[in-house]
């Protein structure tokens, strides 16, 4: 990779991380604690209530969660750029496996913001039936095993994006930051299948918080790690 280009990669990289951080703020913890606040779903009970107590509000941790997964895949694309050539067969497969997942989460999104409050607020017949299976609200529906698996995916995608990263003290945390987040969202995923309704759980909520700063921890030593790449491209 020439100099230039280089560089360019490295401005990409740290941009998407920036995205992926705003992400993680807004939608992991600003949005969802302003709907707690402001507008709170009661515990799940059915059709009727959810649409009795909605609020756009509450789509708006889904509209920023698109930041999140943008900003995750575009990391990734500046990563594989960024590997040495006998590492982009790993970064190339974690690219591909990243982006598939990514359009399971935003697929579970589109329907977050979008059809979930058309029938919210229109309660269409076929609301009663249709809403429970895909609201984010009720524990037991369809869009949490979306939701599951797509982060589940995209966790799989970090455990072969960890071993693109060089043997320096930086890239030997990185691959363990990146291992450590791919195997926890993998497990979560399969746990999920076994208990649609952990999540909402004690050890649930524990554990989304726990991903949540993962990702913030990963994302600060990625801006640190490309600053170095900058900085000395020669061992790039």
């Amino acid at each position: 990779m020439n100099m230039e280009l280089h560089m360019q990669t490295i401005r990409f990289g740290r941009f998407a991380v920036y995205m992926n951080i705003s992400g993680v703020i807004f939608s992991g913890l600003v949005f969802p604690l302003l709907v707690l606040w402001l507008h709170p779903q009661p515990a799940w009970r059915d059709a009727a209530l959810f649409a009795e107590s909605f609020h756009p509000l509450q789509t708006a941790t889904f509209f920023l969660g698109f930041l999140l997964v943008i900003g995750s895949l575009l990391t990734f694309v500046s990563l594989y750029f960024l590997s040495s050539n006998e590492k982009k067969i790993y970064a190339l497969s974690g690219m591909i496996i990243n982006t598939v997942f990514t359009a399971v989460v935003f697929i579970n999104y589109i329907i977050q913001t979008t059809y979930i409050p058309y029938l919210a607020t229109h309660y269409p017949p076929e609301t009663a039936t249709i809403l429970p299976a895909f609201t984010m609200a009720n524990p037991g529906s369809f869009a949490w095993a979306l939701e599951m698996y797509g982060w589940g995916g995209i966790g799989l995608s970090f455990i072969l994006m960890a071993f693109t990263f060089d043997k320096s003290s930086m890239g030997t945390l990185l691959k363990a930051l990146f291992l450590i987040n791919g195997c926890c969202s993998v497990a979560s995923a399969l746990i999920t299948s076994f208990d649609m309704t952990w999540l909402f759980t004690s050890a649930g909520l524990s554990a989304l918080v726990i991903w949540n700063l993962l990702v913030l921890i990963i994302d600060i030593f990625l801006l640190r790690w490309f600053a170095l790449q900058q900085a000395h491209p020669e061992t790039a």
